[in-house]
């Protein structure tokens, strides 16, 4: 793919002095500072049903309370682990519509038969996706906070790596996190702030994801804040046509988890999520990198998380293992 000319007139800012000087800089700008706190208190094995998927995976159904300073937040989660594992590596992965889609949608039994297993939990459960929602999320928990919710979602990923430690057969080292589309957002700003992930995948994540903000393509500033202002900082509102005076870019948040290992995941079709922007930014970032570090895969189709980009995400995880 070539580097369009679009990407030699953009001016794009230097990359800070500092990792935390970035990492400040994104959310000041565009995500709004996590707040520390959240604690697993409690996690309850609601079922177990042992050899599934031919045989070579358990699935496990927890219940989570995770006492926050204001109150408790609850969760309730799917995991498939490999039958007879002791120390598998896990996959974090939100989902859109509930953890039973999720069965048939992805392909657990290729994940488990790489010796992964994969903790997913409903996304709204976290913080609900709404400007306006009829009920809290966890936002709600924690005192004078401005945090919009892709940061809530991301800190939600953070706590099922804290219950992925608490699930006998599970090791966090070598941990994956994952998300598609706004999820896929969540994922690179949870991996960014969250060292024990060893690996951060993101697939068709587009505006504010992994798509540079210069490259002129897709979704903008403009049409994201209008359909969802509650997914970041009122303020980042007003960046919307100003593209070019943002002091960031979305090269700058892959950097941010170097040395840390990125996948970035695109479709061909998915014009809106830019999948050229999103390779640029990987273009961008690779310096940062150590060789085959970050990845980038593109492939025919459109806005979904497929068998495919699972398949690439677990093989990039594989050779940077082997």
């Amino acid at each position: 793919m070539e580097l369009p000319e679009a990407w030699q007139r953009a001016v794009v800012p230097p990359l800070p002095t500092t990792r935390s000087d970035i990492v400040d800089e994104f959310a000041r700008t565009i995500y709004g500072r996590t707040p520390t706190g959240g604690e697993v208190t409690e996690l309850v094995l609601r079922s177990r049903d042992d050899g599934v998927l031919d045989g070579a995976a358990d699935r496990l159904r927890h219940h989570a309370v995770i006492a926050c300073p204001l109150g408790n937040l609850e969760l309730d989660t799917l995991t498939h682990l490999p039958s007879g594992a002791s120390d598998a590596p896990v996959v974090v992965v939100l989902n859109f519509k509930g953890n039973d889609e999720t069965i048939e949608a992805w392909p657990y039994a290729k994940a488990t038969a790489a010796g992964y297993a994969v903790l997913t939990v409903d996304y709204q459960q976290i913080e609900p996706d709404d400007p306006a929602p009829s009920a809290a999320g966890v936002r709600a928990l924690f005192p004078a906070e401005t945090w919009g919710a892709v940061a809530a979602w991301a800190w939600g990923l953070s706590r099922l790596l804290d219950i992925a430690g608490r699930i006998s057969g599970i090791d966090t080292v070598g941990a994956v996190v994952l998300g598609h589309s706004r999820l896929g957002k969540a994922a690179l700003w949870a991996g960014v702030q969250d060292e024990r992930f060893a690996v951060t995948a993101a697939n068709s994540s587009g505006c504010c994801g992994a798509a540079l903000f210069r490259h002129p393509a897709g979704e903008d500033i403009a049409a994201i804040t209008s359909r969802f202002p509650h997914w970041f900082v009122p303020s980042f509102a007003a960046y919307a046509g100003r593209e070019n005076d943002l002091p960031v870019d979305q090269h700058q948040l892959l950097t941010s988890i170097a040395p840390r290992r990125v996948a970035v995941t695109s479709a061909e079709d998915d014009a809106w999520a830019d999948p050229i922007g999103e390779y640029l930014a990987v273009v961008a970032a690779r310096p940062s990198f150590a060789p085959n570090a970050i990845g980038y895969h593109l492939r025919p189709g459109g806005h979904d998380l497929l068998e495919e980009d699972w398949l690439y995400v677990l093989d990039f995880v594989r050779k940077l293992v082997d």
